[in-house]
């Protein structure tokens, strides 16, 4: 019930952050800024949803508790999700920009090797088969992956990059709401993914025990 009322404040902030954007792309005469208001806030979700990765793999080296190693996964496959949308989105918006989709500055070179490493901590957990070996190379995978994140923030400072950041550049007032309400819906819709699918998946590790023990018992 939680999680349906949490799904429908997500969608209604969806539909008014979407109006705002569209609002604010016909009054700039602008209508690639609309990527704006998907990129950016998909950029900054990404980042948000590798950091409870990490936190939660820590968690899981400290406690050897399966529900954080679980929560570290599901937590790297939907930052991994936005973090495609935000390279789609930013490519776009730099055809418009700078009249290339990929112009392998800095700032989109190191996003796409993240996403690259995230994908690898994914394999990683697809490829060993031992649960407990596969949770703890998994972990410590992820803790050396995530140390591109500071390193992608900070590109377009420590190198020449035509990329720049929302704080660089001046933002009317509207701009900014549309960015705010497009960060907070797509904040949410994390939130709401990351419970359902960390449920769904609690569930089917314990049908399959249930299974297993069935199973034993009728030897």
């Amino acid at each position: 019930m939680k999680r349906d009322i949490l799904l429908c404040i997500a969608v209604a902030v969806s539909v008014v952050a979407s109006y705002a954007a569209y609002v604010s792309a016909v009054h700039a005469q602008r209508g690639d800024i609309y990527f704006l208001y998907v990129h950016v806030p998909a950029i900054v979700v990404c980042y948000i949803a590798f950091s409870l990765s990490l936190i939660a793999s820590i968690a899981f080296l400290a406690k050897r508790k399966h529900a954080y190693d679980r929560t570290a996964e599901v937590a790297a496959i939907l930052g991994l999700i936005y973090g495609a949308i935000a390279l789609i989105c930013g490519s776009i918006w730099a055809k418009s920009t700078w009249e290339s989709y990929w112009t392998w500055n800095p700032k989109q070179t190191i996003t796409l090797i993240l996403w690259i490493a995230y994908m690898g901590y994914i394999s990683i957990k697809l490829s060993i088969g031992n649960v407990e070996k596969r949770a703890l190379v998994g972990a410590v995978y992820n803790i050396l992956a995530f140390s591109l994140i500071p390193l992608n923030f900070l590109s377009a400072k420590l190198w020449w990059s035509p990329h720049s950041y929302p704080s660089e550049v001046y933002m009317a007032f509207p701009v900014s709401v549309s960015l705010l309400l497009n960060l907070i819906a797509a904040s949410l819709f994390f939130v709401y993914l990351l419970i359902t699918t960390s449920t769904i998946w609690s569930l089917e590790d314990r049908v399959n025990v249930l299974i297993y023990e069935k199973g034993e018992g009728g030897v």
